[in-house]
């Protein structure tokens, strides 16, 4: 075992840190400190324990705090050196940095972000949050819902103190965690953070335990919300309007692809539900794998697909549910929602959370792992209702992704960091 818990701290690795803090010595970015800081120099013992480990979770006294208190705001010290626990998968959500955020380094934000990496201070020793050091996430090409970049990494390389770290395409390198007013963690709201003197940043010991699901780790940079799905994820037919046109736009243009993928549709009867099209290119063509339409005039939805601009004549005929869908008039304030899901023989649609149909992929598609973009639209001559223009009007359809499934690990197979 590398460390001991928090509820016995008072020994040689405890007094060892205070020295670490004393002696101004580096423990968050690889700034050192210097000892003739007033910040330090009006430390006692005690005292530096005290700014040692501050969190969020609760009230804090700061320098006026006791041993006792400082014991208490610890955050655990590592069981096992790194390399040695089980991996952790750690997935990283971009696209819903507040002002706040974006307040730190503004102009950072101008350009498209590539790259991200979590960036470490193992225990003990160790280097200090370098860029070099850190360990490169994916960028994952199937989003997580509210997310205009999604970057995951299963590692059991970092033990003790990390954070996030991002690169956009100019080359600009911004970090989330750092000295109080330097790096937007330090600023956040919620109990992720951890503050060693002025220097603030995340602690694997505590994430690992807050986590829904035993062996994963989700975040959103510089914020403790752990994803960027809105608020009220189970309706998300009350989510803002900002909210739906934005995860809308992501689905359109960047949908998923890859077997067990899936996506959701939604929205309300008098609203219209709007012709769905998977669009797949092949060399010049653009076809479409599956043409999900709704015919409230003939009570029911056809399928079917296009190649190179002729239909294939694949139909299959679904019922219209006035129960799940609402009137064929569209006019009344039933909700629904559709969730599309690629399995290996078609594309599997549920309705309001039961199994609705399936369409077989035609033999000749690539499937699921070749969806280039998707498009929704409302065709007025399919409907009762009618949406602005002709033939194609305005719907009230909306989409957005889906959490991939997982599956929390075992506590008895779970090696701790």
């Amino acid at each position: 075992m590398l460390g001991v818990g928090v509820g016995s701290i008072g020994g040689t690795r405890t007094r060892a840190r205070a020295k670490e803090v004393m002696d101004g010595s580096p423990l968050l970015g690889g700034r050192a400190r210097s000892a003739s800081s007033t910040t330090w120099t009006t430390l006692g013992a005690l005292g530096a324990l005290g700014a040692l480990a501050l969190t969020t979770r609760g009230a804090w006294k700061g320098q006026d705090a006791t041993l006792e208190e400082a014991l208490r705001y610890m955050p655990p010290y590592p069981q096992n050196p790194p390399g040695t626990g089980t991996p952790i998968t750690y997935t990283l959500h971009v696209g819903c940095e507040s002002s706040r955020v974006r307040s730190y380094n503004p102009t950072f934000w101008n350009s498209d972000i590539v790259e991200a990496r979590i960036v470490r201070h193992n225990y003990p020793g160790g280097k200090f949050f370098e860029w070099d050091d850190g360990l490169v996430m994916t960028n994952l090409a199937n989003l997580q819902p509210g997310d205009t970049k999604t970057f995951e990494l299963q590692t059991n390389q970092l033990n003790y103190e990390y954070g996030f770290a991002l690169k956009n395409a100019n080359g600009d390198i911004h970090y989330e965690v750092g000295a109080m007013g330097t790096g937007p963690i330090s600023g956040s709201e919620g109990n992720c953070t951890t503050a060693f003197g002025k220097w603030h940043n995340r602690i694997i010991t505590n994430d690992y335990k807050r986590s829904e699901y035993l062996g994963f780790v989700d975040a959103t940079f510089g914020e403790c919300n752990a994803n960027c799905m809105p608020a009220n994820p189970d309706s998300p037919w009350d989510w803002s309007d900002t909210d739906k046109a934005k995860a809308t736009q992501v689905m359109k243009t960047q949908p998923p692809r890859g077997l067990n993928a899936r996506f959701m549709m939604f929205g309300q009867n008098s609203g219209g539900i709007c012709t769905l099209n998977l669009h797949t290119q092949r060399g010049t063509c653009d076809d479409i794998l599956v043409h999900f339409d709704p015919r409230p005039k003939t009570n029911n939805f056809i399928t079917d697909n296009l190649r190179c601009g002729v239909w294939q004549g694949q139909y299959v005929y679904l019922p219209w549910s006035d129960e799940k869908m609402g009137s064929v008039n569209e006019n009344d304030d039933t909700r629904w929602k559709f969730v599309f899901q690629y399995h290996t023989d078609g594309l599997n649609i549920e309705l309001n959370g039961e199994q609705y149909a399936k369409y077989a992929w035609n033999s000749q598609d690539g499937g699921y792992n070749t969806v280039s973009y998707i498009q929704i639209e409302f065709d007025n001559r399919k409907h009762y209702r009618q949406g602005a223009g002709y033939p194609l009007g305005s719907h009230g359809c909306s989409l957005v992704a889906m959490m991939p499934p997982r599956t929390p690990l075992g506590a008895a197979a779970f090696t701790p960091p």
